[in-house]
């Protein structure tokens, strides 16, 4: 069957998928065509009033989406969220961050406040030592802790 999807600048878009394909195979599928990451999609069905598709396991007949039917695409930003970075001498800071930021731009902030060079800073988060990729790559999510060690000098 095929979808228009209708984003809110009012560009609309057919997208052919199967019934018994899930909320979330949908996404992917808008990611791949439109280039939407998945984590902003908020996609609304509307047939005389609006239903959020908010559970993604759940199949796209189960909401009552037929060949030809409407669905809104809203774009939204990354929610903020609040980690720790303790230091080596177990004093706490607080960081808002977003979940797709790199950590070369969360090791520069964090020289920027506590006053470490990105090369002498360690960063680690579940045990892990946390070098490039995203923070979300490390499983960083709101309330975790960062841990700041310092790297050893000389040889």
């Amino acid at each position: 069957m095929d979808l228009i999807i209708t984003l809110l600048g009012g560009s609309s878009h057919v997208l052919s998928v199967c019934p018994h394909d899930t909320v979330s195979s949908l996404k992917i599928l808008i990611q791949q065509t439109l280039e939407i990451p998945c984590e902003t999609q908020r996609l609304v069905f509307v047939n005389g009033f609006s239903t959020t598709l908010n559970d993604d396991s759940a199949t796209l007949e189960s909401y009552g989406l037929h060949s030809g039917a409407r669905v809104n695409l809203l774009v939204t930003t990354p929610a903020i969220i609040q980690v720790f970075l303790k230091n080596e001498k177990g004093v706490s800071s607080t960081y808002d961050i977003k979940p797709d930021e790199t950590v070369s731009q969360f090791r520069s902030r964090v020289e920027e406040r506590e006053r470490v060079p990105v090369s002498q800073q360690r960063l680690l988060h579940e045990s892990r030592e946390m070098n490039e990729g995203k923070l979300s790559d490390y499983n960083v999510r709101a309330n975790s802790t960062i841990f700041l060690n310092l790297r050893l000098r000389g040889g």
